[in-house]
C-alpha cells in the first residue's frame, strides 16, 4: 500500500492499525447554566469538586467516573450492553458479572470487584485495568462558590420561619476533558511473560470488527455527553473543539498545552447603571451571551516539535462558528511554527468532519 492509500484512511482505521499505541483526546465543552454534579450530595444538598491551582485559584472540576457514568449513560439509551447493577424490586442489587468479552465497559474501562471466597473468611479481589484513563474535566475559568437559595430565607412577613434552604450552585463554565487510550489492550488480555514483558491475547469472541466497533462507540459518546439526574433531563455537554492525537508510544500528553494556548472570552460586554432598592446607583456589567475561542498555539507547538518522532497523525475539530479566525488560518498558524518532518501530520478540520471519520465506517 503506498504512502496515499495510507494519508487517505478514515482515522479510525489508523487508531486500530498495527502502528498506533497511543491515543490522547482532548474534548473541549461549556456547560451553560447548569450544574455538573448535581444530586450526588443528597436531594437538598450540591456538591461541587474544585482543583487549588498553584496561585491559590479554585476551578470546578468533574470527576473521570462522572464522565465514565454519562458514557455508560448514553451507551444504555442506544442498547448497548453495559455491566451496571441495577436494583429489582425485592431483591438486592446484583453484582456486576466484570465481563470484559461481554461488556464494552468493562472493557474499555476496567473493573475492581471486591468478592469473597465460599467460606467467607477471607477476602480475594478480581481487578482488570482498563485501556482508557483520564483526570476528569478541568474547569478554565475560576469558581466563585456562589450560592442560588431558591428560597427566601428570610421571612417578610413573618407568618412563617423562614424558607428551606437549598445550596444549588449554578453557573457557567467551559471545561477542558483529556482522555487517554492504551490502543494495544482494546478488546485483548495483557498477560505477563516469564522474560518479564507483556503478550495481548485476544479475549474470547472480540475480533477485530468488535474491536473497531467498541472504539467507535466510545468516541460517538463523546459527542453525545450528558448529565442524567432524577426529575429533570438531561444537560448537554455538546463539545466546541475535539483534538484526537495518535502516537508510537505511551504516557505522551497535550492537553496541558491546550489549556495553556485556548482562551475563552465573552464577545460583548457593556457597562451600565442600574438603581438598587435603597436609591444607590451601581455599574454592572450586562454580557450579550455570546462567546468565542482563540487559541495561540505556542504551548501546543512545543509540545509537538517534543514528540515529533513519535507523532503519527494529530486532528482538531473545530466548531468554527464559535473561533475567532477560520479553519485554514488556524492551521497554517499552527503549521508554520512546527517542524518540517511533521507540518503535515497535524491538521485542522471542520467538527462534523472529525465526527464522521471517528464515529462511520463508511
Amino acid at each position: 500500500m503506498n504512502n496515499k492509500k495510507i494519508n487517505d484512511k478514515k482515522l479510525i482505521e489508523k487508531i486500530i492499525g498495527d502502528d498506533t499505541r497511543w491515543i490522547e483526546v482532548i474534548d473541549v465543552f461549556r456547560v451553560e447554566s447548569a450544574n455538573i454534579n448535581a444530586g450526588e450530595g443528597g436531594p437538598s444538598e450540591i456538591d461541587i469538586k474544585t482543583i487549588h491551582l498553584e496561585d491559590g485559584t479554585v476551578v470546578p472540576r468533574i470527576s473521570p467516573q462522572a464522565i465514565f457514568r454519562m458514557i455508560r449513560d448514553y451507551w444504555i439509551e442506544i442498547g448497548e450492553k453495559v455491566d451496571i447493577a441495577r436494583d429489582e424490586p425485592g431483591k438486592p442489587a446484583p453484582l456486576p458479572e466484570c465481563n470484559p468479552e461481554k461488556y464494552i465497559d468493562d472493557d474499555l474501562f476496567g473493573y475492581l470487584m471486591a468478592r469473597k471466597e465460599e467460606t467467607g473468611k477471607r477476602g480475594i479481589s478480581e481487578s482488570r485495568s482498563g485501556p482508557i484513563r483520564s483526570i476528569g474535566a478541568i474547569g478554565l475559568f475560576e469558581y466563585p462558590d456562589d450560592t442560588d437559595f431558591l428560597t427566601s430565607i428570610f421571612s417578610t412577613t413573618e407568618a412563617e420561619a423562614g424558607g428551606s434552604m437549598v445550596t444549588k450552585r449554578i453557573y457557567t463554565n467551559t471545561f477542558l476533558l483529556p482522555i487517554w487510550c492504551d490502543v494495544r489492550r482494546i478488546g485483548r488480555e495483557a498477560i505477563p511473560q516469564k522474560d518479564k514483558t507483556l503478550k495481548f491475547e485476544p479475549l474470547p469472541n472480540v475480533d477485530s470488527n468488535e474491536r473497531k466497533r467498541r472504539i467507535i462507540k466510545f468516541f460517538e459518546s463523546l459527542f453525545y455527553l450528558g448529565k442524567r439526574m432524577p426529575g429533570a433531563s438531561k444537560m448537554p455537554l455538546s463539545p466546541k473543539m475535539v483534538i484526537v492525537g495518535l502516537f508510537k508510544k505511551p504516557n505522551i500528553t497535550l492537553y496541558d498545552a491546550i489549556e495553556n494556548d485556548l482562551t475563552v472570552r465573552i464577545k460583548e460586554v457593556k457597562l451600565q447603571k442600574e438603581q438598587t432598592r435603597t436609591g444607590e446607583e451601581k455599574i454592572v456589567s450586562i454580557a450579550s451571551g455570546k462567546v468565542i475561542f482563540s487559541i495561540e498555539p505556542e504551548s501546543f507547538v512545543e509540545k509537538c516539535n517534543l514528540y515529533k518522532e513519535d507523532i503519527i497523525e494529530i486532528k482538531v475539530g473545530v466548531l468554527s462558528s464559535f473561533f475567532d479566525k477560520k479553519i485554514n488560518e488556524i492551521q497554517q498558524t499552527i503549521r508554520d511554527k512546527l517542524d518540517v518532518k511533521i507540518k503535515e501530520k497535524v491538521s485542522v478540520i471542520r467538527l462534523e468532519n472529525l465526527k464522521s471519520e471517528l464515529c462511520f465506517n463508511n
